[in-house]
C-alpha cells in the first residue's frame, strides 16, 4: 500500500519535466519538421498540388463574404499596426511593473518578424496569380508576414494571460484570431495555404521557444 500511495507523488514530481518536453516537442520540434519540409520542397520550386484548388474553391464559394473580413485583417496586419500593438501591448505591462512580461511582449513580437523578412528574402517565392485581386502585395510570398505576427501575439497573449480564470475563452479568441488572419490572406489571393501555414508555425514555434529560454531566469507573473 505504501508504494501505491507514493506513486502520484513521485509522478507529480516529474510533471513539470514531461510538461516541457512535450511543449518543446509538440509545440516546437515537430511543427518545426513540417516547416523545415515545406521549405525544402519550395527551395527546389516544387508545387504542392493540393493549394490551387484549395485556394480557388475558397475563392468561388467564400470569397465575397469573407472579402470584407479579409481587408480589415490586412491593415490589422501591417507592420506599422501590428509594431504599435505589440508596443501598447509591452507598455501597459511595463508601467504595470511587469518588465519582464514587457521584454518578453517586444522580443515575441520582434523574432517571428526577423525570421520571417529573412526567409521572405531567401526563398523568394513569387505570390499566387489566381484571380484579380484587390489588395495587392509587393515583396516575396513565403511565409506569410501576417499569419507570423497572428500566432505570435496570439501566443504571447496566452502565455502571459495563462494563469486568468478565464483562460479557456481567452485560449480560444487567440486561436480565432491567429486562424482568420491567416485564412484571409487566402480569401485575398496574396498567400499559398502553406504560407499561411509555415507563418503560423514561425511565429507560434519562436514565441514557445524564446518563453522556455526567458522563464528559467525570469520570474513568472501571474
Amino acid at each position: 500500500m505504501d508504494f501505491f500511495a507514493a506513486m502520484p507523488a513521485a509522478l507529480t514530481r516529474y510533471l513539470p519535466s514531461f510538461k516541457r518536453l512535450a511543449v518543446l516537442f509538440f509545440g516546437i520540434v515537430l511543427p518545426l519538421l513540417l516547416a523545415g519540409e515545406i521549405a525544402e520542397e519550395i527551395l527546389e520550386r516544387e508545387r504542392f498540388a493540393f493549394e490551387q484548388p484549395l485556394m480557388m474553391w475558397v475563392h468561388e464559394h467564400m470569397g465575397q463574404a469573407m472579402m470584407p473580413v479579409a481587408v480589415v485583417l490586412h491593415h490589422v496586419g501591417k507592420t506599422s499596426v501590428a509594431a504599435t500593438l505589440a508596443v501598447l501591448f509591452a507598455v501597459y505591462h511595463y508601467f504595470r511593473n511587469h518588465r519582464s512580461w514587457a521584454v518578453f511582449i517586444l522580443l515575441g513580437a520582434a523574432l517571428p518578424t526577423a525570421i520571417m523578412f529573412v526567409a521572405k528574402l531567401f526563398f523568394n517565392r513569387a505570390r499566387p496569380e489566381l484571380w484579380p485581386r484587390i489588395i495587392e502585395e509587393t515583396n516575396a510570398s513565403f511565409p506569410s508576414g501576417h499569419s507570423t505576427f497572428a500566432a505570435a501575439l496570439a501566443t504571447v497573449w496566452v502565455l502571459v494571460y495563462w494563469h486568468t480564470p478565464h483562460r479557456g475563452l481567452l485560449i480560444a479568441a487567440a486561436v480565432l484570431f491567429a486562424f482568420f488572419m491567416g485564412f484571409s490572406r487566402i480569401v485575398l489571393g496574396v498567400h499559398y495555404p502553406t504560407d499561411v501555414l509555415v507563418g503560423w508555425i514561425t511565429g507560434t514555434s519562436t514565441v514557445l521557444g524564446l518563453h522556455i529560454v526567458m522563464y528559467r531566469r525570469l520570474p513568472r507573473q501571474s
